[in-house]
């Protein structure tokens, strides 16, 4: 695993510890020093001379870009909820629902073409751009042009292990949360108009 992949993780690890942390107490200190313990901890246990971290990284090289947003918005807004207010990632679940449930049935060749290998090819990216600004235009939110933006640099400078821009979007992880989620809104819709 490369530098870039023990740094998401580390992200995502802090966003996790201080959103756990955020339902025992108010003070950003105490969340913040949790968040820092947890990530010292992954780099500093050591199971058979490989860090807890490493653990992480042996399920999925790295998280990708879709992930340390979504658990860095949620880290960032629990560490500092009287600051900064919760994004709303209602569009951003729904573009990872729609591009998971095109790409990876596609991928295990379910169907005649297969969308994962398309993003191989170095046009792509370019196309996603558009694409993307397009979506963040209907949407009403720039986050989903940020999400794509971010992904297709890290792609173009080769940050992380993949040739793919597909596993700088989204990863099996953040497809199944983004499903939970969306699940969830959907009930609550259903539930509200009974």
């Amino acid at each position: 695993m490369n530098a870039f992949g023990y740094v998401g993780w580390a992200l995502v690890l802090a966003s996790l510890g201080a959103c756990c942390s955020a339902r025992y107490t108010d003070d950003w200190r105490i969340k913040l020093g949790i968040a820092t313990a947890v990530v010292v901890a992954a780099f500093a246990i050591q199971l058979d001379r490989v860090p807890l971290i490493g653990f992480v990284a042996s399920v999925q090289s790295e998280p990708s870009m879709a992930m340390i947003l979504i658990l860095g918005s949620h880290g960032a807004s629990s560490l500092w909820p009287q600051r900064l207010t919760r994004l709303d990632m209602g569009p951003l679940h729904l573009c990872i629902v729609l591009l998971g449930l095109v790409m990876y049935p596609s991928a295990l060749g379910i169907g005649y073409i297969d969308l994962y290998a398309a993003g191989y090819h170095p046009y792509t990216a370019i196309g996603m751009l558009p694409l993307a600004f397009v979506l963040a235009w209907f949407a009403g939110t720039r986050l989903l042009a940020f999400w794509v933006v971010l992904a297709v640099l890290m792609q173009g400078y080769s940050v992380g292990e993949s040739d793919n821009a597909f596993d700088y979007l989204i990863d099996p992880i953040i497809f199944m949360y983004a499903c939970w989620r969306a699940a969830a809104y959907a009930w609550r819709r259903y539930d509200g108009a009974r």
